[in-house]
């Protein structure tokens, strides 16, 4: 579904005239979309999900093997008025992040592991703590794919999981200039769901200086 739809609006940029080529340079364009604060404070209280806020800060930039990024996410309670903001220095997890684009519309997304997490939470604010010897394991990789300039979309579905009884996780999303939104569902061997909720994914805005 994705690869149809990537290549629709393929086809209607070059019916405008537009080519992907001519947009700025891919990984440095998914980077720039991806970096920043991002909540989930106002699904929370619309639609009753939990709230979580998702930091992404660009590291290593002197590297010439792709744009690397590290992440932190942190479940803060049910909604934005039970919020645990001491939790910010508990983050569910924190990872590690390559892109390295093969062409004008896509980007492989490698995930790694970090050697030593808790002894660099609250890095999304000092990313110079992050140091080579932090780099893991990569533990999922695909494309991510660009549909229109500044619109990205991807899906995971073979991702490793030994999370409450799964073996892989199928992690779809979509990014924009504004947010994104993450759907991960734990499969069990057998296909059937362990666990990720069963309507849609989490829907993350980007935070504003104010928040």
């Amino acid at each position: 579904m994705i690869t149809r739809l990537a290549a629709a609006c393929t086809a209607a940029l070059a019916a405008l005239g537009l080519s992907s080529a001519a947009l700025a340079s891919p990984a440095e364009e998914l980077a720039g979309i991806l970096i920043g604060e991002f909540t989930t404070a106002e699904q929370s209280l619309t639609e009753g999900w939990g709230y979580v806020e998702s930091r992404l800060v660009r590291v290593w930039p002197e590297r010439e093997d792709g744009v690397w990024l590290y992440q932190e996410n942190a479940w803060l309670g049910d909604n934005p008025g039970d919020a645990d903001y001491s939790v910010r220095q508990r983050p569910y997890f924190q990872r590690l992040v390559q892109l390295v684009a093969i062409d004008d519309h896509t980007v492989i997304r490698t995930i790694y592991s970090m050697t030593d997490p808790a002894s660099v939470v609250g890095a999304v604010h000092a990313p110079e703590r992050i140091e080579a010897d932090q780099l893991g394991a990569p533990n999922c990789s695909g494309e991510v794919n660009r549909i229109a300039a500044g619109w990205w979309i991807a899906d995971f579905p073979n991702c490793p999981s030994n999370l409450r009884g799964a073996v892989r996780t199928r992690s779809q999303s979509i990014h924009t200039p504004d947010g994104f939104a993450n759907w991960d569902l734990g499969l069990t061997a057998g296909g059937e769901r362990a666990w990720g909720p069963t309507g849609g994914g989490y829907v993350f805005r980007r935070m504003t200086d104010a928040e």
